[in-house]
This record gives structure tokens, sequence and C-alpha cells, in this order.
């Protein structure tokens, strides 16, 4: 009996059926038309290269392995999946079903099946299983903050390869900050022309910045050729336009749109939250509702996330134009002119067949923001809120869930925004903990958080995200906490999978030399 090699994420049902098939030099793929092409692009050059149709493959001196595809009644995300001596079965509900069912193939062909190109000669076996699986959680999602620091093209298709490898659906994708302006608005060309780079960077116990000028932004045809990279790998990318506060950049780049005297000096070179918002008359309304339609047009996701976080109110209470304003609106102060915003964005957006997303934010002073999904990072409380009010919820608390804080307490970590999130707190989170019994279907699912105030590098967001991911994979994958003790040794075989890739992730017994902090980048106490 052969041993049926560990998979992250862990499936509902796994049975090992004992003995083994070798794979031919070429496996026949059996199934719809236009299947093929899409397995051995999901499988990589690893397997992928000897995938050909049955009808090629097929020849008197070689029979090849069959591999046979076609949907079957499973839930959502679901599959089956059985090998045995008569080939390799594939049965799946949906798309995002068939993607799920060929990475687990992939982890059973071993390491080596994650090689980025075909070794010559290579054939992998396969353990004779039969696999019955499904998703827990409908959102299992990661949020890549591509704004403070911009991710090169290159790395962040590669950055959506490897959430595929662990069945996450959901990349968040964080595109304005304060410090850059990242999506090409064509009515709008300063947005990346001015709001895209900044003059340098500081950190918080810095002098000064760095001096280096920082910056780059994605025209829509790239991130449209994104998104269809993503799709076709079971994911959605959900765009984040962050309104109406963290908009220096926005403000640098078009500063009519801002309270007057009260504008930023240029694109922020620093973090921190900013007291700039905008100035919410019609003309501030048109320039908004411009930049989604651009954005609606780049990306077909059902869900547009606005932002809403930590927009200070002090320039509004300050300014007697947004007093004026204000009573235009019909409301009884400035300080609801965020709500109001936002309600007026929920509308736009349903108008239009997508639902608004927003930080928890949004559902403070009692705002009422029908339909509107809430993503809770404030703790859980204002999930469990946001629930006990009929919204849709997504968790994403801090205090688990925001992968840029520190790995470890270990001194020679790299530097990280403070505190620290072991990936064995990561296994502890219960996404239904204080959920009552009639509101869990209101859960969708979960969601890691990557910001990049000091992930500089796509080798950094590698480290901070490697293996927290891939424990957070297995909790939205089955509902609910792992035990860490019980999951460390499937953890630790999986890491094997991601350094046959080359991927930088952070080793379970602490960091590599040339993974820890120096210099500027050294950790420093929080």
């Amino acid at each position: 009996m052969t041993t049926v090699p560990t998979l992250v994420p862990e499936p509902r049902e796994c049975i090992d059926l004992g003995g083994t098939l070798q794979l031919s030099d070429v496996v026949a793929v059996a199934g719809p038309a236009g299947i093929t092409a899409t397995i051995a692009d999901l499988l990589g050059e690893g397997i992928g290269a000897i995938l050909l149709p049955r009808s090629v493959a097929a020849s008197p001196e070689h029979e090849p392995v069959v591999l046979t595809v076609d949907q079957g009644d499973h839930p959502p995300g679901g599959y089956g999946l059985s090998v045995d001596d008569s080939g390799i079965t594939i049965e799946y509900a949906d798309h995002e079903g068939l993607v799920n069912a060929v990475q687990t193939l992939r982890q059973l062909a071993g390491p080596a099946a994650f090689s980025r190109g075909h070794v010559p000669g290579s054939r992998p076996s396969l353990p004779h299983v039969r696999i019955t699986d499904a998703p827990a959680l409908a959102w299992r999602g990661v949020h890549l903050d591509v704004a403070r620091h911009f991710m090169p093209l290159v790395n962040l298709y590669d950055f959506v390869d490897n959430l595929a490898l662990h069945k996450i659906n959901v990349l968040h994708l964080h595109l304005t900050e304060d410090q850059g302006w990242r999506f090409e608005v064509k009515k709008y060309p300063r947005l990346t022309e001015v709001g895209s780079w900044r003059t340098g960077t500081r950190f918080p116990d810095w002098d000064e910045d760095d001096q280096v000028p920082h910056g780059g932004h994605y025209t829509q045809d790239q991130l449209r050729a994104l998104v269809g990279h993503a799709h076709s790998r079971g994911i959605t990318i959900v765009p984040e336009i962050d309104l109406p506060g963290h908009v220096s950049a926005l403000l640098a780049a078009h500063p009519e749109y801002g309270e007057p005297g009260n504008l930023p000096d240029g694109v922020a070179t620093g973090w921190g939250i900013f007291t700039e918002v905008l100035h919410l008359d019609d003309a501030a309304m048109e320039l908004v509702t411009d930049i989604l339609a651009e954005l609606l047009e780049v990306f077909d996701s059902p869900w547009i996330h606005v932002g809403g976080d930590e927009c200070p109110r002090d320039q509004w209470r300050n300014s007697e134009r947004a007093r004026t304003l204000a009573a235009e609106r019909g409301l009884a102060s400035v300080d609801e002119l965020q709500p109001w915003f936002t309600q007026q964005l929920r509308s736009w957006l349903a108008d239009r067949g997508r639902t608004l997303v927003g930080w928890d934010e949004i559902i403070d002073d009692d705002a009422q923001v029908p339909g509107a999904v809430v993503m809770s990072w404030r703790g859980t409380e204002p999930g469990l809120r946001a629930l006990a009010a009929g919204h849709q919820v997504v968790m994403a608390p801090g205090s688990t869930l925001y992968l840029d804080k520190y790995a470890s307490d270990d001194p020679t970590e790299p530097r990280a925004i403070g505190g620290h999130i072991p990936w064995e707190k990561v296994a502890s989170m219960d996404p239904y903990e204080g959920v009552e019994d009639d509101q869990r279907d209101g859960l969708l699912g979960i969601q890691a958080q990557l910001w990049s105030e000091y992930l500089v590098t796509p080798q950094r967001v590698e480290y901070a995200a490697y293996p927290r991911v891939s424990v957070m994979a297995e909790v939205a994958w089955r509902g609910g906490p792992v035990d860490p003790d019980q999951f460390r040794p499937r953890l630790a075989a999986h890491l094997e999978r991601l350094a046959v890739r080359g991927v930088n992730y952070r080793p379970l017994d602490g960091p590599l030399p040339w993974q820890t902090g120096g210099g500027r980048y050294r950790r420093i106490a929080k």
C-alpha cells in the first residue's frame, strides 16, 4: 500500500485505495472541447507538458494513461477525483471546482509537479485514491496592497498562481492609497502621471525619506489580461479604490477635489492616517463615478471595494464649505457626509449589477447601507454587528489575519508593521466564532491582508504570506480552526512544494540568514 501525500487544504474525504498509477510520457485527456489546454495550463509545465487530447495521444505502440474529465453533481467549488489502474477521473461542479480538482491532482504527483519547467524524462506517479471535496466557505481571500509599494506585473501574475495552488478564490487588489495611485483612468491621466509615484519613502523612525523615487501603475489592458489569467485559475479579482479618505495621491494630481487650504504637499512619502479627504460636492461625485465607470469596464467582479476606512472628519468639521454642502444634501451635520457618500456609491453600483464592499467603518454611526458587504478588520465585533443587521460579511480581523505583522517575536525577523501573528495563531481562527446559527449563511468567508508599508519587494510579500496563507487556506476550506500540532507535519510537507516552485517562504523554525532584517530594515520593538 502506498501512502497518500499530505494535501493542503485537506479534502473532506480521501480514501487510500492502495497501489500506484505510473504516468506515461503522455497523458490523454477525454472531456469537453478545449479542456486539455485548460488542464495543462493549470498543472503547469511539471505535468502539463505531457498532456494531449486523447485522439492525438493514442497510438498502437504506446497506450497512454487517460484522464477523463466531466461535470458532476457537487457543491459550488466541489469536485471528485479518482485514481486507479484504469486512469484518472475528475468530476467538477463548475470551473472553480475543476481548478480545485487539478490543484489536488498536482499535489498528489509530488513536489516535482510544482517545478516551473518540465524535467525531461520525469514521469510522476499518483497514488490510487478516491477524493470527494468542496470548500466550507465561499470567499477564501487574500488582500494585496500594491499602492504603498508597487508590485511589478510579472510578480503579480506569480502571486495569483501561488494563491491558486492553495485553492484561494479571491484576490482583493488594493489599487489606491495616499502613497500611490496604480489604476489607469483614461479620463483623468494626471492620476497616474502625478499620483502614481512619490519622491521617496520614509519609515516612522527615519529623520528623512530615502530620496529614492518609487512608483508604477497598471494600464487597463494589463489589468484586463490579469483578470482573465486569474479567472482561468478560479480566482476573482476584487478591485479597491479607497474613498473618501486615503486620497493624498488623488489630491496631489487633482487638488480641485479637496478642501481648499487643506491639500497634501504631493504624494505622501510616509505612513499613517492623513487628514486629507474629498470635498463631496457634485464635481467630486462626478470624478468618483467616472473612475468607477472605467473600473467596471476592466474588472468583472460582482464585488467592488470602495474602502471607507480611516477617514478623518476634521477637515469637514472645520470647513464652512463642507457645512454648507451637508445642509444642501439635507444632512444634519458634516459627520453624515461619509455615510451619505457610501450610500450613493452603493446605489450607483447596484444600478450596474455590482455589490459594494467596504471596510467595517461603513456601518458606523448607525449608517444604513443595505446590500453592502462588510469586511470586518477591527476584530470580529463589527462583523458580528453587521451580520445582525443583515449584511453579508467577510471576516478579516487584524488580530489573526493581518499578515504584514511579524511572523514571530524573533528579533532577527525582517521589519514589519508591529505585533506578531505566528502561523499557529492563524490556525486558531474560528470563522464562525460568535456567529448566531440563523446568521451563518451571511458569513461569506475570511480574508488575509498583506499591507505593504514594510513589504517593499515581492520577496518580502512572499515571506510575509507563506506559510501563513497556506494555513489560512486550510482554515477557510474546512470552515474552522486547525490544531497546530496535528497540522505541522502536513504544513512542513507542503513547504517542500513551495520550495520547488521557488517561493520565498519563511521556514517553520525561523528565517534563513538572508531573510532576516538588517540596517534600516531591522526589526524594531513595538
